[in-house]
């Protein structure tokens, strides 16, 4: 009787896998949805180098989902300008640069829709923008909504893409002022010149604007300090060309840029207070671990050069 109730089972097992052989891996495991990549933060950021006539910066669709996508997944992408006030009255103060659009004629879409490809989960939206027409100081951000989509359902939460613009070239980035300034009617006096400054990208892809002792910019203050930065322009032979952004009374100036180490070799003479000063010293990209901030403190104490 045993015997015969535990073939019964066996039957009834075997014929449930026969109505029923379904891999769960192999169906989908969560509702799809389409939505933009990045719009769940609160702001992405894209680098455009001033040395192009036009730079490239890329947004992407995806669709979720545990597999692949059956079929091609059409998106329609729009701008959402009204995203980019709603992010400055609720993030910024009245006091603050506030974040604006590029304006028309500087940026362009050269397609119309996003094209998720069947198998794929993304799919990218080119953005072609001129970035010689954006201003240094002023702060740019370009923001984007799903208009529709050609199936499945377009994310209900977090569905504008919010992309801050920055400028760059090759020689820009975080640096560390490591150098001295003297007056020149007694260079035995000195005041140690060692701080973090900005590299900021300008004019082309060979200029990075620089910032002289003063801090860079200041809630409640101008943009920027118009009496304390210059221009640094990397030449072809790696020779500095330095130049006065606005009002830093700068006289002369020159050096070196060695692109092996990322580090300018520069002095420069300028004016203030009545009085004339020499700063002579390295301007140094951020490193990265202990190593190769040894390597180049090591380098700038062999390539030292003193003023009697």
């Amino acid at each position: 009787m045993k015997k015969l109730a535990f073939l019964s089972a066996v039957l009834l097992a075997a014929s449930m896998v026969g109505c029923d052989n379904r891999i769960p891996m192999e169906e989908e495991q969560y509702p799809r949805s389409v939505y933009l990549v990045g719009a769940g933060e609160t702001m992405i950021n894209r680098d455009l180098n001033i040395g192009y006539d036009v730079d490239t910066i890329y947004a992407s669709v995806a669709v979720s989902g545990s597999l692949s996508t059956p079929s091609d997944v059409v998106a329609t992408v729009v701008e959402s300008p009204e995203s980019v006030d709603a992010y400055n009255n609720k993030e910024l103060g009245s006091d603050d640069i506030h974040y604006r659009n590029p304006g028309a004629g500087i940026y362009s879409f050269p397609q119309e829709n996003v094209v998720v490809k069947k198998g794929e989960v993304y799919g990218t939206y080119p953005i072609l923008i001129d970035p010689s027409t954006l201003h240094i100081d002023s702060l740019y951000m370009i923001a984007l909504k799903l208009e529709s989509v050609s199936q499945f359902a377009k994310s209900e939460e977090d569905t504008v893409v919010k992309i801050r613009l920055n400028l760059m070239n090759k020689y820009s980035g975080l640096y560390y002022m490591d150098g001295v300034i003297k007056p020149l009617d007694n260079l035995k006096d000195s005041l140690i010149y060692k701080t973090n400054r900005n590299a900021q990208a300008v004019i082309d892809g060979n200029t990075v604007r620089v910032y002289h002792q003063k801090n860079e910019w200041s809630k409640g203050a101008t943009d920027y300090r118009p009496g304390y930065c210059f221009n640094i322009t990397v030449n072809e032979d790696n020779s500095l060309t330095l130049k006065p952004w606005d009002k830093f009374d700068l006289i002369e100036g020159g050096g070196m840029y060695y692109e092996d180490m990322e580090v300018y070799d520069l002095w420069y003479k300028f004016r203030d207070e009545g009085r004339e000063w020499i700063t002579r010293g390295f301007l140094y990209k951020d490193r990265q671990g202990d190593d190769e901030l040894r390597e180049i403190t090591d380098w700038m104490e062999e390539h030292r050069v003193y003023d009697n």
